[in-house]
């Protein structure tokens, strides 16, 4: 991610330069190109880094749920035992 940021920073400073030599038209076109797709790759990381999160978050909420049930279960069949043992 940080190559790519470099990457546009170094294009974006090419733009100035052609502008400098005289082809601003050239230059502009390659700010707005740099620009907007350092945006879309960044956007794109963001919205991946979101969804995973998201992802591993539920995975995580299941898995607590799963083993409280399990307790639950567990519990449940202890007291049964003693219930049983007691009325024997």
């Amino acid at each position: 991610m940080q190559g790519i940021l470099y990457i546009a920073l170094f294009d974006l400073q090419l733009s100035y330069l052609l502008a400098f030599l005289g082809r601003e038209q050239i230059a502009e076109t390659l700010s707005i190109t740099v620009v907007t797709e350092v945006i879309a790759v960044i956007l794109g990381y963001f919205l991946k880094a979101y969804f995973e999160t998201r992802e591993e978050e539920k995975v995580r909420l299941i898995e607590q749920r799963r083993e409280i049930e399990e307790k639950q279960v567990f519990v449940e069949g202890l007291r049964k035992g003693l219930e049983d043992d007691g009325a024997s």
